[in-house]
C-alpha cells in the first residue's frame, strides 16, 4: 500500500530519535560556519551529520548559496537524494530562473520539461520551446499567457516580442485583451493597451477607456458605431453599469437591446449582470422583470441567489420553484432538503415536508442538524473509528519527512514542521493521509490530524477532524465563565483548526484568533495578567483565556444568544448590530442563511454544527439550538 524508501534511509532513522539531541549542536555549528564562508569547517562538521534529520536544509543552503556557481548535475543530485522534501522543488525553481538568464534553454526543458506554475516559468518555458525548435507550440503558448486582463511580468517581454514579429499582437489580440482589463477594472493596462493599437483603431480604444473611466456616458452619446468593437464596449460598459447603477441601466438597455451589433449572449450577460445587483440590493421595483427574465438567462449561481431572497421575504409559495432550478445535485443536498422541508411546512404540506428533513436530517452539518431539530430526529454523527496507527519506525522508514516534522517541533519551529507536513501530505495516496492522520492523532500532533483528514476527504474520521486540545485549559475556562465547553471548541476549531502558531492576513492570533486591540482590550477588562505583549496570544492558555472572555461579552451584550454573539466573534459587533437593525425580525434560519457576508454566514454555520461534534467528542448530551436561539427573532 505504501512506497518504500531505500535501506540507507531505514539505517539512518532507527537510530534517530537517539542521536538528535546530541547533533543539534553540530548542526548550528555547521550553519555558522556556512554563514562565516568557512568551508573547511563546515567540511569536516557535514561530514558528521548524515543522520541527522535536518540535514536537508544544511545542503540546501550550501547550494543555494552557490547558486550561481553549481551545476545541473548538483541540483539533479540533490533532487535525487531528497525526493521527498520541498527543498529540492525550490532549489529546482531557483535553479529554473538562472538557467532562464543565462537562456541555457535545452538544459531548462531537461531539467523541468512540463509546463511551470509559475507564470515567469511558464514564458521562460515556451522561450525555450522556440529556440530548441518548437516554434508552433512556443507561439501558440505566447499567445495564451498574453490574453490576460492583468499585467505579466516584464520577464515575459522578450516572448512576447517573438510572438509579435511572427504575427501576433494584431489590432484583434490587443482589443481582446483590452476587454478582459476592463472586466478586471484593470484602468492602467487598458491605457497601456490602448497606444498599441494603430492608427485606425484607435477611436475603439479611446471609447473603451472613456467607458472605463465612467461608464454611464453611455446615457449621453446618442449616436455609436455598429461594429463589433463599440458593441463589444458598449456590452462590458452596460454589464458594469448593471452592478454599479441597476435603476438607470434599466433605463437605457431598452434603447442598446436595439442596438444591432448587440449579440444574443452580451445581451443575456447584461441581464445577469442586472439580476445579480437587483437580488443583491433586495429591490422589488424590477421584480416582475427579474422573474420574467431569470428562467431565461439565469446560471445556477442566480437561481441560488434568487433561492435565498425568497427565503429572506419569506415567501414559501414560490421558494420551491426556485429550489426546482438548481441543479439535481444542489437539490439533494442537506440545505436545500431543509429549505425545502420548511416551504412545504409553512404552506402547510407537513407529510412532504418531514419526508425532506428526514433526508436532510441523515447529514452532519448546519442544515442537518436544523432539519433533525424541527422534525425531532436523532442528529446524525455518522462516526468512523480511526484507522490504526502505523510504528513509528516503520513509517518513518516509509516516509522519510516525518523525522524532520519531529525534529522542527522539538526545536519550536512549528511553522516548519507545518511546512514539512503539508509538503508530505501533497505527495502521498488518501490511504497514506489517512494513516499519517492517525499518526498525528496518536503523537498529539492534532492540527496536523485535522490536515490530514481534511487531505483524504476523510469527513467521517472526527477522531482525526475534531480532536480534543488542551482539555483542562478549556475546561477551566468554561466553568469560571458558565461557558458551555462545546462552543468554546467549536470557535477554536473554526478558528485555528488548532494550531497554535496561526496568523490571519489581517492579523489574529492564536488558537482562538484575536486581533491584538482585541486581545489588549479584553485582558484589560478581564484582569488576564499573563497577558503582557501582543506575542502572548501564541501561548495556549494565554489565548484560550482571551478568546473565551471575548465570547462571554459578546453573549453578555446579545443577551446570552449564541447567533449573533458567534457572528460578532467573526465579523465584529458593529457590523453585526446593523445587520440586525436592518433585517426586520426575521426567524433565526432566515436570518443567519441572509448573513451578507459569506465568511460570516459560514462561519457561523460551521461553529453551531462543531458544538454537537464536540457534545459527541466530550461524551456530552446533544443540543442544537436553545429555545431563545429558536424562538428570538433577528
Amino acid at each position: 500500500m505504501f512506497k518504500r524508501a531505500g535501506i540507507g534511509i531505514l539505517l539512518l532513522s532507527l537510530g534517530l530519535t537517539a542521536q538528535a539531541s546530541p547533533l543539534r549542536e553540530q548542526y548550528r555549528q555547521a550553519e555558522q560556519a556556512l554563514k562565516q564562508d568557512n568551508n573547511e569547517q563546515y567540511r569536516e562538521l557535514r561530514a558528521r551529520l548524515d543522520s541527522y534529520p535536518l540535514v536537508p536544509y544544511l545542503d540546501y543552503r550550501y547550494l543555494a548559496g552557490r547558486l550561481s556557481s553549481i551545476s545541473t548535475k548538483d541540483v539533479q543530485d540533490f533532487m535525487e537524494r531528497y525526493p521527498d522534501s520541498q527543498l529540492a522543488d525550490r532549489l529546482e525553481r531557483q535553479y529554473l530562473f538562472r538557467l532562464t538568464r543565462e537562456q541555457r534553454w535545452r538544459e531548462f526543458l531537461s531539467l523541468y520539461p512540463s509546463l511551470p506554475n509559475s507564470t515567469e516559468l511558464q514564458c521562460a518555458h515556451y522561450r525555450a520551446k522556440w529556440a530548441t525548435g518548437d516554434k508552433a507550440g512556443a507561439l501558440e503558448g505566447a499567445e495564451k499567457l498574453w490574453q490576460y486582463g492583468r499585467s505579466r511580468p516584464n520577464a515575459c517581454d522578450p516572448l512576447f516580442e517573438t510572438w509579435k514579429a511572427q504575427g501576433g499582437q494584431t489590432d484583434e489580440h490587443i482589443w481582446q485583451r483590452m476587454l478582459l482589463a476592463y472586466e478586471n477594472g484593470e484602468s492602467g493596462l487598458i491605457k497601456y493597451l490602448a497606444g498599441l493599437l494603430s492608427k485606425s483603431a484607435g477611436p475603439d480604444g479611446e471609447l473603451l477607456m472613456a467607458l472605463d473611466s465612467n461608464p454611464a456616458i453611455l446615457a449621453e452619446r446618442e449616436r455609436f458605431d455598429t461594429g463589433k468593437h463599440h458593441s463589444d464596449a458598449i456590452a462590458v460598459a452596460l454589464t458594469r453599469l448593471a452592478n454599479q447603477d441597476p435603476s438607470l441601466t434599466m433605463e437605457l438597455y431598452p434603447r442598446f437591446q436595439r442596438h444591432p451589433g448587440l449579440n444574443a449572449a452580451q445581451q443575456a450577460e447584461i441581464e445577469r449582470s442586472l439580476a445579480r445587483r437587483l437580488m443583491f440590493n433586495r429591490t422589488h421595483e424590477y421584480r416582475r422583470w427579474l422573474d420574467k427574465r431569470l428562467p431565461e438567462v439565469g446560471s445556477d449561481a442566480l437561481f441560488e441567489l434568487r433561492a435565498r431572497l425568497a427565503i429572506w421575504e419569506q415567501d414559501w409559495e414560490h421558494l420551491i420553484g426556485w429550489i426546482d432550478r438548481l441543479p439535481a445535485d444542489e437539490q439533494n443536498t442537506s440545505r436545500w432538503q431543509y429549505w425545502r422541508g420548511r416551504a412545504l411546512a409553512e404552506t402547510g404540506q407537513q407529510q412532504a415536508a418531514d419526508k425532506a428533513w428526514a433526508k436532510a436530517a441523515g447529514e452532519r452539518d448546519y442544515y442537518g442538524f436544523l432539519a433533525a431539530q424541527r422534525s425531532q430526529r436523532p442528529y446524525s454523527l455518522n462516526r468512523q473509528a480511526p484507522p490504526p496507527a502505523p510504528e513509528w519506525r516503520s513509517a518513518v522508514n516509509t516516509w522519510p519527512a516525518l523525522p524532520r516534522v519531529e525534529e522542527w517541533l522539538a526545536l519550536g519551529n512549528k511553522s516548519a514542521a507545518r511546512s514539512e507536513w503539508y509538503h508530505l501530505l501533497s505527495k502521498v495516496s488518501e490511504p497514506e493521509q489517512l494513516a499519517l492522520g492517525a499518526l498525528a492523532l496518536e503523537r498529539g500532533w492534532h492540527d496536523k490530524s485535522i490536515l490530514a483528514s481534511i487531505r483524504a476527504k476523510a469527513w467521517d474520521q472526527l477522531d482525526l477532524r475534531f480532536p480534543i486540545v488542551y482539555r483542562d485549559i478549556f475546561r477551566q475556562q468554561a466553568k469560571a465563565l458558565k461557558l458551555d465547553e462545546p462552543i468554546l471548541f467549536a470557535i477554536a476549531r473554526q478558528e485555528s483548526a488548532f494550531y497554535e502558531d496561526a496568523r490571519s492576513p489581517v492579523g489574529a492570533g492564536g488558537l482562538m484568533q484575536l486581533m491584538p486591540a482585541t486581545a489588549k482590550e479584553t485582558a484589560r477588562k478581564h484582569g488576564i495578567s499573563d497577558y503582557r505583549r501582543s506575542s502572548d496570544v501564541y501561548v495556549p492558555g494565554i489565548n484560550v483565556q482571551l478568546g473565551s472572555s471575548y465570547f462571554s461579552e459578546l453573549l453578555v451584550r446579545y443577551d446570552g444568544n449564541r447567533i449573533p454573539a458567534i457572528a460578532a466573534y467573526n465579523a465584529g459587533p458593529g457590523r453585526i448590530n446593523r445587520w440586525l437593525a436592518n433585517s426586520g425580525s426575521r426567524p433565526v434560519d432566515v436570518w443567519v442563511e441572509n448573513i451578507p457576508y459569506r465568511e460570516t454566514r459560514g462561519y457561523v454555520q460551521n461553529v453551531l454544527a462543531y458544538s454537537v461534534i464536540y457534545q459527541e467528542m466530550l461524551g456530552q448530551p446533544k443540543r442544537f439550538l436553545n429555545a431563545k436561539e429558536l424562538n428570538d427573532v433577528y
